[in-house]
């Protein structure tokens, strides 16, 4: 599986759309809130069993846990090594 192409340019655009429906969503706090809700609404509204909606849901806090723990450190790691990559099954 190739790795996800997460950019600021990404965000900023996700953000803007989000704006264009509720201009609270300007405040970044406001749109981490629709982004967690937009998970919550997709996932729920899939044809799986609750119980591996519930595992897949803990997968995904984790992989944003890894991602938050990535972007949070002060320093990169230095060129060529990878960073952030993440599959299912990871912890």
């Amino acid at each position: 599986m190739e790795p996800l192409k997460l950019s600021d340019e990404l965000i900023s655009d996700l953000q803007n759309v989000i704006v264009e429906h509720d201009e609270r969503a300007k405040d970044g706090g406001v749109a981490i809130q629709y982004y967690a809700a937009i998970i919550g609404y997709i996932l729920a509204n899939q044809e799986y069993p609750m119980d591996q909606k519930k595992e897949f849901l803990n997968h995904l806090y984790a992989f944003s846990n890894h991602v938050f723990e990535d972007n949070s450190q002060p320093s990169q790691p230095p060129p060529g090594e990878a960073m952030g990559k993440w599959r299912p099954g990871d912890p």
